[in-house]
């Protein structure tokens, strides 16, 4: 397995430093985003990464594993717009409040785009996508992930409790109406 590793600031949460008069804060530095492969290639001219076999992704944010991912690497000083990664798609990250998240699907593509002053940062899974929490697994095509929004949107789901939501009160897990 090869190891090619990708520093990708501004994106994805990365960090823009701004010159100011303010002394330096102790941030700590961006961790680089890592990607194994069995192989790649690189196009120059359009700037497209192919990762193929094996692929692993370890951000300090997400980890993913898939069979192929094509990544259209930004210009400096520009934003990660488009990825996608095909076949036995996995990834695994913790929300904002360290809750872990594990999504499987067949495909998976992100898309970032401004339009006006709305950022739009999504990844939508699709090849029966599941996405499992501690609290329920659920089952969409498509799945949506809306990571400006911090939200998933699901349709044609079905949603399996790992735990009684009822909040008790009745027999078999089913409420009192009365």
């Amino acid at each position: 397995m090869r190891k090619i590793i990708f520093l990708l600031l501004a994106v994805a949460g990365g960090m823009v430093v701004a010159q100011t008069n303010v002394p330096p804060q102790n941030v700590p530095p961006h961790q680089p985003t890592v990607i194994s492969s069995d192989s790649a290639d690189f196009d120059l001219g359009t700037n497209r990464a192919i990762y193929r076999g094996h692929v692993l992704v370890v951000d300090p944010k997400v980890k993913m594993q898939c069979e192929l991912l094509v990544v259209d690497l930004p210009t400096k000083g520009e934003h990660l717009q488009h990825v996608s990664a095909e076949t036995n798609v996995v990834i695994d990250f913790m929300d904002e409040k360290g809750q872990p998240y594990h999504v499987t699907a067949a495909l998976a593509v992100y898309a970032y785009g401004v339009v006006g002053s709305v950022t739009n940062e999504t990844v939508t899974f699709t090849g029966k996508p599941r996405v499992e929490s501690a609290e329920s697994t659920i089952l969409s095509e498509p799945l949506i992930w809306d990571r400006a929004a911090n939200k998933f949107h699901f349709y044609n789901e079905q949603m399996y409790f790992k735990q009684n939501i009822s909040g008790g009160g009745g027999t078999n897990g089913i409420p009192k109406l009365y």
